[in-house]
């Protein structure tokens, strides 16, 4: 899973905060985007999973919407796809169009930038996906987070690893 071909996307443009730019101007203001924070859990791995996303406002960070989505089993990796896929969907559904994207996964980050190639065919799937809905907005920034500055959305896979069920709610 090292780096491969790039991407046609702009994978080596960064912001002034080291978010890859994945579609739009590095002139676009970081603090006019919204925030997309996801995650993914499976227990054990593979084992039951869960998808997580939390989306929150520009300037002050305030979260306005999360989503949880329980997917019964499937592999971490899944798991993580399956959080920024909710997260992405949720934030075109808003009408969100400049968006800044972090994750704990390296893997998911990297290949959605385009830096690591996919190899798994499951993984190959939602990662076209995500690159499709990706069209919808004009500005798009991705960069990998430690879990102790993705604890919101680690916090809602939890939550429905527990209940066993799917949700979204506007905050």
């Amino acid at each position: 899973m090292k780096n491969s071909t790039k991407s046609p996307q702009k994978s080596d443009e960064k912001t002034k905060s080291g978010y890859s730019i994945i579609k739009g101007s590095s002139e676009t203001e970081e603090d006019n985007c919204y925030l997309l924070q996801f995650d993914g859990l499976s227990e054990p791995n593979p084992g039951e999973s869960t998808g997580g996303a939390v989306v929150f406002s520009p300037n002050d960070r305030k979260p306005l919407f999360e989503r949880g989505e329980y997917m019964g089993f499937g592999t971490n990796n899944q798991a993580e796809y399956t959080g920024l896929l909710i997260g992405i969907q949720s934030a075109i559904d808003m009408g969100i169009k400049e968006i800044l994207i972090e994750g704990d996964s390296n893997l998911v980050i990297n290949q959605v930038k385009g830096s690591w190639k996919v190899n798994n065919d499951k993984l190959k799937v939602i990662n076209i996906q995500i690159r499709n809905l990706i069209e919808n907005f004009t500005f798009v920034g991705i960069k990998h987070v430690y879990r102790e500055k993705n604890v919101y959305a680690d916090r809602i896979t939890n939550d429905v690893v527990k209940t066993k069920k799917s949700y979204s709610k506007q905050l």
